[in-house]
């Protein structure tokens, strides 16, 4: 249940929780940019780096991906983010340059036979989901995202894609691989 109460003129609204006890949450002003949704999100076990890559290939801006990537390395995981577009045709080798690129010049992964091939194998799983088949020349543009830890590596593609730019829309994908 939620409500709003007034406060020595400041609102705030309250959420009953499950356990019956009150949280408080801020109400941010109206903005005609968007909403913002605060989330708190636990990860408690190794192999949820897929779950902290679709977090990070969600961020919109500089700050918020710098704010997951810092929290993750308190864990003790690697990640990077890096952007890609194009005419699908085109995207193969862009996606390939871009994606080893990010992941080795961040230390995500090294120069390694077993960490190469894993990385690659969680990003044709992601990109298989991201990019349908039958696509032929469509516009595309994505955001990569790379989480690893010492036993899995995973990337996460969000991005719009379309025939024509009037009707991009949202899609993902996601990969999980172990090392």
């Amino acid at each position: 249940m939620k409500w709003t109460k007034m406060f020595a003129g400041e609102e705030r609204e309250l959420d009953i929780a499950d356990n019956g006890r009150e949280v408080e949450r801020e109400i941010l002003p109206d903005d005609d940019d968007g909403v913002e949704i605060v989330a708190r999100i636990r990860f408690n076990a190794d192999g949820q780096v897929g779950r902290a890559a679709l977090l990070l290939a969600s961020t919109l801006t500089k700050e918020d991906e710098d704010s997951v990537k810092r929290q993750l390395l308190d864990l003790g995981w690697y990640s990077v983010a890096t952007e890609v577009g194009g005419v699908y045709g085109d995207l193969p080798q862009k996606i390939t340059r871009a994606l080893v690129g990010a992941a080795l010049n961040s230390g995500v992964i090294q120069k390694d036979q077993r960490e190469m091939h894993a990385l690659m194998h969680a990003a044709f799983e992601s990109l298989d989901a991201f990019i349908p088949s039958g696509l032929l020349e469509a516009s595309i543009g994505a955001k990569i995202a790379i989480v690893r830890n010492d036993r899995w590596i995973s990337v996460a593609v969000m991005g719009d894609t379309a025939y024509h730019a009037v009707a991009h829309h949202e899609r993902f994908g996601l990969g999980v691989m172990h090392i």
